[in-house]
């Protein structure tokens, strides 16, 4: 599997008003604003930081193993398909989502329980990335 970069990295409000942790992050830090996608059950801002993104959740962590709406980092990866049968033949499991038109997204832990999102570098797409 090939990474290519840092994607973004995902943060929980956690009982923070949404509009008050969007102005921290506008305000205080100059952060710009991000087009977000609907996202069925998890409100939240995205931010952009240069090309990459910061990402506010305001939905709690489901407290799963693999945790999606919990912090987390995301990478985006050269082969998005490559990554998947990679981590079928190691045996690592994995979650699948889609997001918005043909955005693939796959969570993994590492062996110390972090949540890592990979998604499909967009310089980079393959035929998976648009089902």
């Amino acid at each position: 599997m090939k990474v290519t970069r840092f994607h973004h990295v995902s943060i929980n409000t956690n009982d923070a008003p949404l509009d008050e942790v969007v102005a921290f992050y506008r305000e205080v830090l100059g952060l710009g604003d991000h087009e977000r996608p609907d996202i069925p059950g998890v409100a939240g801002h995205w931010h952009s930081v240069g090309d990459q993104q910061l990402h506010l959740v305001d939905a709690p962590p489901r407290g799963t193993p693999i945790d999606s709406t919990g912090r987390h980092y995301c990478v985006a990866v050269e082969d998005l398909d490559r990554a998947v049968a990679e981590l079928d033949e190691r045996g690592i499991a994995y979650e699948r989502a889609v997001q918005g038109p043909g955005t693939v997204q796959i969570w993994i832990n590492d062996p110390a329980g972090n949540t890592i999102e990979l998604q499909q570098d967009l310089g980079h797409r393959r035929a998976y990335d648009r089902r």
